[in-house]
């Protein structure tokens, strides 16, 4: 039942530029709940920051008025699986970074931290492409070159089916052109490029968490 679920997902066609967050599970299944965990997680803290900067008429209006619209024009937008044991949630509104996301509720000093019994990591994708060497590479020109400079390490996570697209050395080899050979730091990094490969797409997210922190707790 989960590969025809996949199957049937990879048949909808790829929109140039996603992003979003890719949740793991231990099953298709505790994927899909993490994924459900996340997204209720996430409305919830929009309405809190809603809330304080607004009054209760106008953020219970936007809240109808999300509700009513069109499920491709709301904020979270629940894609599904993309791969075994991987799913997606995608993020509609460009003023939601998901690496910055990420850092907000998922960092060891967040004042409220995301946490699931489902979802074991997530992974943030701040924009991503075919998974195919020239579109890679333009990719990773638009993501990274803002960092050129910064301490930085890759976290490569080729998922099931992405294996023969975009290699561990395409990622490194793009990090070193952009960000500086000289500037890798294993041990000290200022960044870290995660760098997601799926049938899906490759997508590219900059943390300056440590990739630790990307694993959910439970409680």
């Amino acid at each position: 039942m989960c590969a025809a679920r996949v199957l049937q997902l990879l048949q909808g066609g790829y929109i140039d530029g996603e992003r979003g967050f890719l949740v793991t599970g231990s099953t298709c299944q505790e994927a899909l709940r993490g994924l459900k965990d996340l997204r209720l997680w996430l409305e919830v803290e929009a309405e809190e920051v809603k809330a304080s900067t607004g009054s209760v008429s106008q953020s219970l209006d936007a809240e109808l008025a999300e509700l009513r619209s069109d499920p491709a024009e709301r904020r979270f937008l629940t894609y599904g699986m993309v791969c075994k044991q991987v799913a997606f949630l995608r993020t509609q509104h460009d003023q939601d970074v998901p690496s910055a996301l990420v850092s907000r509720f998922l960092a060891p000093e967040a004042s409220k931290r995301f946490v699931s019994r489902f979802a074991d990591r997530i992974l943030p994708v701040d924009l991503s492409s075919q998974p195919k060497a020239e579109s890679f590479s333009r990719l990773a020109k638009d993501v990274l070159a803002a960092h050129a400079g910064r301490q930085w390490r890759l976290l490569y996570e080729p998922f099931r089916g992405g294996w023969n697209t975009i290699s561990r050395e395409d990622a490194f080899e793009a990090c070193k052109e952009i960000l500086g050979a000289d500037s890798q730091s294993v041990a000290d990094p200022e960044i870290t490029v995660v760098c997601t490969v799926q049938p899906r797409f490759v997508g590219l997210a900059v943390v300056n968490i440590d990739v630790d922190y990307l694993r959910v707790e439970d409680e």
